[in-house]
């Protein structure tokens, strides 16, 4: 084991493996302390009553929305210090050195369009809001006991113009 950590492509190997890791635990701690009802959004189509967004149980112990906005930059951030951290002593590998750059760039321009949704729907009268954008699609939860057709497409507009995401890949939920 020690001489496999002992060269540089052990460690830049092993800091991946914890870069993979922190996310996966980081995806697992957001999706168990999600409890909400999502509704992705399909078309442009009306909604009708009976498929209104449903409102997600209030939280007892804080401010969701300030809580999620953390984990999820603290989870961003940690992955960035491994990413960086595996690119130090690359020149041996310039190709994972690339790679890290890449994510590193993906997860940053992912920031941006998660801070421009949130700041575009709450300029559209929402009192707050937070969006997750990843490979797999965005999720936007907003702050409001329900939320009517012209709110859902309202959002979709905003997220596909600040991200260029499929219809199919965006799900809107609210929270109160």
């Amino acid at each position: 084991m020690k001489k496999f950590l002992s060269g540089v492509k052990g460690k830049q190997i092993l800091v991946s493996g914890l870069a993979v890791l922190v996310m996966i635990a980081g995806y697992y701690r957001w999706s168990v302390d999600k409890k909400s009802d999502t509704l992705a959004v399909m078309s442009d189509a009306e909604v009708t009553e009976t498929e209104k967004v449903e409102t997600i149980e209030t939280e007892q112990d804080g401010d969701y929305f300030a809580r999620a906005r953390y984990e999820r930059d603290c989870a961003r951030t940690e992955a960035a210090e491994l990413l960086k951290v595996s690119n130090t002593g690359t020149e041996e590998n310039e190709e994972l050195a690339a790679k890290n750059r890449e994510k590193l760039e993906k997860s940053a321009k992912n920031m941006e369009d998660e801070t421009a949704i949130e700041n575009m729907v709450i300029a559209k009268g929402y009192s707050d809001c937070v969006a997750f954008v990843d490979e797999s699609g965005v999720r936007v939860v907003v702050k409001s006991d329900s939320l009517e057709a012209s709110g859902v497409a309202q959002i979709k507009d905003i997220v596909v113009e600040q991200t260029g995401a499929k219809v199919t890949d965006i799900k809107i939920s609210t929270k109160q």
